[in-house]
């Protein structure tokens, strides 16, 4: 009887220790929440962007998933950088559900805002050089679609210019300012045809530029250049944050 008691109350002793809010009741890895940290461009890269480069990025929402399980890649958007002024906009074409208030179709937004919706730090830049006066003729033709309000493509259907979804934009405007030859690797998967991202890391149609993740860079990735005379170490961009 006397062992009973005894039991009973050391264990009545350590409940109360518990409810107190004993420190190690409960370990940092059960309370802590996780916090997405937005990634970023670095500082230095914005000086060495000219308009007409593309970004490419891995989506964080259901439909970048769902694109990526079709295409076996690491990407699932991509937009055109212009510049206005001093501030630096990406023009692409996203669906109107990714919230309430978003507009469905082409639109412009802030570069800055549109890597930070990159999922994993998977952020790419790249310069098409595949015609002339790609700086020019790009944003000229991105602008144009632009004003036009083309809906978003929300059945993915290639080769249906009065609706786009991101990469057939590209694939559009890469065809008008390249004398109507096609640029983009299209791979073909039962009735449809598929625009693919590794089309912006064939080194012989665009310059990678930047790559936010050097880890998942491309083959043979040794640093970001601008063109063979101009090289920086990769070292030196360092990530802003990653998720």
């Amino acid at each position: 009887m006397k062992t009973s008691l005894l039991l009973s109350a050391f264990i009545a002793s350590a409940l109360i220790l518990s409810a107190c809010g004993g420190e190690n009741s409960t370990s940092d890895s059960e309370t802590q929440e996780y916090v997405h940290i937005p990634p970023a461009i670095p500082d230095s890269v914005y000086a060495h962007l000219q308009p007409g480069d593309i970004v490419i990025r891995k989506g964080n929402g259901p439909l970048s998933a769902h694109i990526m399980v079709n295409t076996k890649e690491e990407y699932s958007h991509c937009g055109i950088i212009v510049k206005e002024g001093e501030e630096w906009k990406v023009i692409h074409t996203i669906g109107g559900t990714a919230s309430d208030d978003a507009v469905d179709g082409v639109q412009k937004m802030d570069l800055v805002e549109f890597v930070k919706h990159g999922a994993d730090s998977m952020v790419f830049i790249c310069r098409p050089v595949f015609a002339d006066s790609l700086d020019i003729k790009i944003p000229e033709r991105a602008y144009h679609y632009l004003e036009l309000a083309i809906p978003f493509d929300h059945a993915f259907s290639l080769f249906t210019p009065e609706k786009l979804y991101c990469s057939e934009l590209l694939f559009y405007i890469f065809k008008e300012v390249n004398n109507g030859e096609n640029v983009f690797e299209v791979r073909k998967q039962h009735k449809s045809f598929m625009l693919m991202f590794s089309t912006f890391f064939n080194k012989e149609k665009f310059i990678p530029i930047f790559h936010l993740r050097e880890d998942n860079r491309a083959p043979g990735w040794s640093g970001w250049k601008i063109n063979d005379s101009v090289s920086f170490k990769s070292d030196t961009l360092q990530t802003a944050g990653v998720e």
